[in-house]
């Protein structure tokens, strides 16, 4: 399920954040859950082979005109949209439920209402989609170099990359579908026109950048697992605002 978010406020007509805000908007989606089920996801998440996952994706931001950068700033005219697709239900629901229910949502020190709520529901019906990035897909790898952490971020055309998403991809599924035998189809991810690279600054104890791809995917795969990949989010630190992506318009399944 995608739920877009539409947020304005009765006093401003834009939010002033810092240039890293991530981080921020993160902590909006964790403050429109009921308590109980905030904890639960933050701390503990969705178990999967002794990784924790959160099974939710963030888009970025979008504003209703450019965004104004400033020196350590960025302002987002308003009205502001947000995406967040996830599969679990309850999820879904709580999210949903919390931004129509306050009549006071705070990303960073705005104080701002929602105006309006989107859901969609993303049926994959074929073995190849496109799809269109809601945030940078991100895929890396972390190793220890002279004592100090190194973090390898691969290229989108890179072998490691497509490796990493199909392998993070049949991890959410065994999550989601204990049952159903892990697909044994052969999985793709090409670019479906120009990609660029974005670096984002996310704020957890200190600041430390992370990079992704944006732009159009070509997905090819087994259907559930593309579903998967629709729900989930693609790559890593989907709840972080990355990897959140949409299938594109126009296209046609069979």
């Amino acid at each position: 399920m995608h739920i877009t978010f539409s947020f304005t406020s009765q006093e401003f007509s834009y939010v002033r954040l810092p240039s890293a805000n991530l981080h921020l908007f993160q902590s909006m989606l964790y403050s429109l859950l009921p308590d109980e089920l905030a904890s639960r996801l933050h701390d503990e998440g969705f178990d999967s082979e002794g990784r924790r996952m959160k099974l939710f994706a963030m888009g970025w931001p979008v504003s209703s005109s450019r965004p104004q950068f400033g020196e350590g700033t960025v302002v987002f005219p308003l009205p502001m949209k947000l995406t967040v697709s996830t599969p679990v239900n309850e999820l879904a629901s709580a999210f949903a439920a919390g931004a129509m229910s306050r009549e006071d949502i705070r990303i960073g020190n705005n104080h701002l209402i929602c105006s309006g709520i989107e859901k969609q529901a993303q049926k994959i019906n074929s073995e190849a989609v496109t799809v269109r990035t809601l945030s940078p897909i991100t895929c890396y790898e972390a190793s220890e170099r002279n004592g100090r952490q190194y973090t390898e971020y691969f290229a989108y055309d890179d072998e490691r990359f497509v490796k990493g998403i199909h392998f993070n991809l049949l991890r959410k599924f065994r999550l989601l579908y204990p049952e159903k035998d892990i697909p044994e189809d052969s999985f793709s991810i090409t670019p479906a026109g120009r990609l660029k690279e974005r670096v984002s600054m996310f704020e957890k104890g200190g600041l430390f950048p992370i990079k992704g791809w944006w732009g159009k995917f070509r997905l090819a795969g087994n259907r559930e697992l593309l579903q998967t990949a629709i729900d989930c989010g693609l790559g890593a630190k989907n709840s972080s605002g990355w990897g959140c992506i949409t299938i594109e318009r126009g296209q046609t399944q069979p």
